[in-house]
């Protein structure tokens, strides 16, 4: 039997209003004109009696630190939940509002008057979770998921992770009360032509999945390693607005229900979780990149702006145009960290210090990225993982940008550009998550404090 603990569920929106700057696409023009789905702000509640956690996912592009950690710490003000023990993730929707700047959006503007709104809604849905605990028991598992994610930089799209990670809070009687899925996909069937608000795919499974388990039980997703998986486009003709043709909402319907029909079709083999919970957190540092003088990278995005006018009045619509437009973007991009660098305090080398975190439930694994991570780096993950199902949260707590393979800079491109970090910072995060999980599941299984718990 799966030991007995507390579980919570709360659920907000935290759609934005229309006319707002939409988050996600260089490329795209205009802003949201219309509400296609709702976004949402969900929370799920663990307590076993010694250990609280808060897994929250919210349907936007993603979070910085400094937003992260003052919302962590807003929910231990509240809820006594400790701030280590929340984590914060966003879906990576790009049909969503601006929630913060980084390489890919650096002169967006954000609304504060949202942002408030945006931290309202989250701590509302915790609010509720917690309001709502009840004695409750967890299954769990892998669930493979074929057909819906394609690696973006690869000629046969592969690797991908093919497994969904399934949390399952049951009342005790069996009843579902709520279901956490992880997934490592893009969402981003929507391209930059799309002015309508929505969480792409992940609303069609959700809606699928609450359908399947009854519409008291919420569902909440999280992305994973995703940083080179999408639903089939390549990033670098996307980046600049080339836009595959299947791309469409009927496309993000067939990809959701596959995903959820999937995971519905594998609730048998869920395995009940016993023992409590456990959270280890560890810090990495990672050596930045090197750029030249500030003003060097600024020339450069200026010439290549003005390749891109020059060819746009003579060659309009031609292959160098296109490539012109992506060495502008990569040139830009540059420019954008190279300030960064140059602001980061401290000795050379420089590097980012971030976090990873493990969330323990029984013979389970849930490890945290604070940002857009390769799937190879997951993969690496879950081989080395003491656990029997090692799941993952992907643009959790912080976002760092994309985290390359060292195999992929060789063949540059979109995400390695837009990487921040060196190429070996993969094997130092690989190392990192393996270690994180083998101190976590050093801690043993104890059991519940919940009353009927084993």
């Amino acid at each position: 039997m799966p030991s007995e603990l507390l579980v919570g569920v709360g659920s907000t929106i935290v759609t934005p209003p229309l006319g707002c700057q939409m988050a996600g696409f260089d490329a795209r023009q205009g802003v949201a004109m219309k509400v296609h789905d709702d976004l949402h702000a969900r929370a799920l509640v663990l307590d076993d009696g010694a250990t609280k956690v808060a897994l929250i996912s919210v349907e936007v592009i993603g979070f910085n630190g400094s937003f992260a950690n003052e919302l962590r710490a807003q929910v231990q003000q509240r809820t006594g939940i400790p701030a280590c023990n929340v984590v914060l993730a966003a879906t990576h929707t790009h049909c969503g509002p601006v929630t913060f700047n980084h390489f890919f959006n650096p002169g967006q503007t954000l609304d504060q008057a949202y942002m408030q709104q945006l931290s309202r809604g989250i701590l509302e849905s915790v609010d509720q979770a917690v309001t709502s605990l009840r004695k409750g028991r967890i299954r769990s598992g892998l669930v493979r998921a074929d057909g819906i994610a394609v690696n973006r930089r690869t000629a046969d799209g592969k690797p991908v992770d093919s497994y969904a990670g399934v949390l399952l809070a049951e009342a005790l009687d069996g009843t579902p009360l709520a279901m956490s899925v992880s997934f490592s996909c893009h969402p981003t069937t929507l391209g930059p032509n799309t002015l309508d608000i929505t969480a792409d795919f992940p609303y069609y499974a959700i809606k699928r999945l609450r359908e399947g388990l009854g519409q008291r039980a919420e569902v909440l997703f999280f992305n994973g390693a995703e940083g080179n998986v999408s639903i089939g486009h390549k990033s670098d003709l996307s980046a600049v607005g080339v836009i595959a043709p299947f791309r469409t909402f009927e496309k993000a319907e067939e990809l959701g229900l596959r995903l959820a029909n999937a995971i519905l079709g594998g609730l048998a083999s869920l395995a009940p979780q016993q023992g409590c919970l456990k959270v280890e957190s560890h810090k990495v540092s990672l050596p930045l990149k090197s750029f030249g003088p500030v003003a060097e990278m600024r020339a450069r995005r200026v010439q290549a702006l003005e390749r891109i006018r020059e060819l746009e009045a003579k060659e309009p619509g031609t292959t160098d145009l296109l490539r012109a437009k992506q060495q502008g973007l990569f040139a830009r991009m540059e420019e954008y960290y190279a300030v960064l660098r140059e602001q980061t305090p401290g000795p050379e080398p420089k590097a980012l210090t971030t976090e990873l975190t493990g969330v323990r439930i029984g013979d389970t694994a849930l490890l945290t990225f604070p940002g857009e991570f390769f799937v190879e780096i997951s993969l690496e993950i879950r081989k080395r993982s003491p656990f029997a199902i090692t799941i993952f949260a992907g643009l959790a707590n912080d976002y760092i940008g994309y985290v390359p393979t060292a195999d992929a800079d060789a063949s540059s491109g979109y995400e390695v550009v837009a990487s921040r970090v060196i190429p070996s910072a993969a094997g130092l995060l690989a190392d990192a998550g393996a270690n994180l999980l083998r101190d976590l599941h050093a801690q043993g299984p104890a059991a519940s404090a919940i009353a009927g718990g084993k």
